[in-house]
């Protein structure tokens, strides 16, 4: 009598398939965790962003001849703060004040926010605007 032929996977063939999956699931873990630490530190850029925008709109909409646009350098009072400025947040603001030469009547704003990033490194985002006295 013929005997017939087993059917099924042998050992190897599971092991094999096993590594596979393995190696896969490894892959999308990677993945994963590495989007989600790209689109944590992406929301904190962004949110710095808006932080130092907003500081320059706060400064030109005071005024040309308004106090706050004396020359110097200023940092926010309530450091370290959050995105809705109170102090209970990771980000530090400043901004300086300089006359702009040779263009008279006009000042440079800068303003940056800097925050502490992954793996202790320092962060900042830094913008520029210029101010020019548009009463005469």
């Amino acid at each position: 009598m013929r005997r017939k032929r087993e059917r099924g996977f042998t050992l190897i063939e599971v092991i094999m398939a096993m590594l596979v999956f393995m190696i896969g699931i490894m892959s999308i873990t990677s993945m994963v965790n590495n989007l989600t630490r790209k689109n944590f530190f992406s929301q904190r850029h962004t949110q710095a962003v808006i932080m130092a925008q907003n500081k320059i709109e706060e400064l030109l909409n005071a005024g040309y001849d308004h106090d706050d646009l004396d020359d110097g350098l200023y940092e926010n009072a309530m450091n370290p703060i959050n995105a809705t400025a109170d102090t209970t947040g990771i980000y530090y603001q400043f901004w300086q004040i300089d006359d702009l030469h040779p263009i008279p009547r006009s000042k440079q704003i800068t303003s940056w926010v800097q925050w502490e990033g992954t793996e202790e490194i320092l962060q900042t985002v830094k913008l520029v605007a210029v101010c020019i006295d548009e009463s005469n």
